[in-house]
């Protein structure tokens, strides 16, 4: 498996595979910016964006969904100023 890649739950305890597209510090926090692996014959271009909750360098670590509306426009925003960079 490529490092840039995790498994995440969903709301159904399905597991699905992301990409890594970007991990970044922003307003006092971590993202996550992710793709879903999709097969070959399909495309997507929606980025999941996630905040880490507890430290990072632990294993009480979690990425959770940005419930914040504005903080959620704000990360995403810099993921994609970044990603013009």
């Amino acid at each position: 498996m490529e490092s840039n890649i995790i498994i995440l739950e969903d709301q159904d305890g399905v597991e699905v595979e992301f990409e890594i597209l970007d991990v970044y510090e922003f307003e006092g926090s971590t993202f996550f910016a992710l793709a879903e692996c999709m097969p070959e014959e399909e495309e997507s271009d929606e980025v999941l964006i996630m905040v880490v909750e507890g430290d990072l360098d632990s294993d009480d670590a979690e990425l959770v969904m940005v419930e914040d509306e504005e903080l959620l426009e704000r990360a995403f925003n810099e993921f994609l100023k970044r990603n013009d960079e």
